[in-house]
């Protein structure tokens, strides 16, 4: 009985070893799940960052949103600007084709591709003994090559039908993205350490998503 005992307890320790070495994740893979999560809006990435996070921060300090709803949001909230400076027989009429618009702006947003330049320890400055893996990276996004030539002058005193055309031929304009533009970006990640045992985690990860939107809102054309 008590062998049969001892080779449980070392059955046990052996799954709890295993999944703990499941845990330990190289600085890119947590890199590329912060990406995932906070430029692509990929929930699965995000749970599966959550998952990893929760080993050395806790449940109460994981990402507790949807990110898909963040991204509807986002595409409702650019719609809803946007549709302000229009009349409101306009903006109830071409409320459609603005939120499809949107989508395809933002679509091309998510879609971007990165490449790790390089990942270096570096010391904090303001926390003593806190080192931090500090990833460079670039970012690449595919825009129109050649700038719109659709002009309709002051939105203001456009009619419906004519608006409705224009904001079609944008979001078509958008879908034929054929140029790739690139920014270098650096990403901390903070090193959490357990024994010999390394973790990854950033604080503020949303703003990775900001820096990338006003690079890409500024080069789109």
């Amino acid at each position: 009985m008590k062998n049969l005992k001892a080779a449980f307890l070392v059955m046990l320790l052996c799954l709890a070893q295993n999944l703990r070495s499941q845990n330990i994740l190289p600085p890119q893979k947590v890199f590329n799940l912060y990406f995932s999560s906070f430029v692509r809006y990929n929930d699965d990435s995000l749970k599966e960052l959550n998952s990893y996070l929760i080993n050395f921060l806790g449940k109460e300090n994981t990402h507790k949103t949807s990110l898909q709803e963040s991204y509807e949001q986002k595409v409702e909230n650019l719609t809803d600007i946007f549709l302000s400076s229009l009349s409101a027989e306009v903006s109830s009429v071409c409320k459609n084709e603005a939120r499809e618009y949107f989508k395809v702006l933002i679509g091309n947003f998510k879609n971007a591709t990165y490449t790790i330049k390089d990942i270096k320890t570096i010391s904090d400055e303001q926390v003593k003994n806190q080192e931090i893996s500090q990833v460079d990276y670039e970012v690449s996004f595919k825009v129109p090559s050649v700038p719109s030539q659709i002009n309709i002058g002051d939105i203001k005193k456009i009619g419906s039908g004519e608006m409705k055309k224009y904001l079609i031929d944008m979001a078509n304009h958008l879908k034929k993205a054929d140029k790739m533009i690139s920014t270098r970006q650096k990403f901390n990640l903070y090193q959490v350490k357990y024994g010999t045992d390394t973790y990854y985690w950033n604080g503020g990860p949303q703003e990775m998503a900001w820096k990338l939107n006003e690079f890409y809102f500024k080069n789109i054309n």
